[in-house]
């Protein structure tokens, strides 16, 4: 299972900031995270794609450098979800 880690808000919207996941890419995973944190996929997907500014990395790797949400994933890879951060 690929391992997701989850930063800022949506640690709170989830019963742990790390969470085991299986899925062949990051859209399988990301939607099967509502298996059991109903209230993570509104947080991070709109429609068809991601949330506006929320950034998926894939071993560090930003998935839009790579196939986006058909990025492939296997069970030794972390997935780190970021929501949109903003300050001044």
């Amino acid at each position: 299972m690929a391992t997701v880690k989850l930063f800022g808000n949506l640690r709170s919207q989830s019963d742990s900031s790390v969470l085991e996941v299986q899925g062949n890419t990051v859209r399988e995973v990301l939607e099967l995270l509502g298996t059991t944190q109903p209230h993570l996929p509104k947080a991070i997907m709109a429609g068809d794609g991601l949330q506006p500014y929320v950034q998926v990395m894939v071993n560090g790797r930003n998935i839009e450098l790579a196939d986006g949400l058909e990025t492939a994933v296997t069970e030794t890879d972390q997935i780190a979800v970021f929501p949109p951060i903003a300050g001044g």
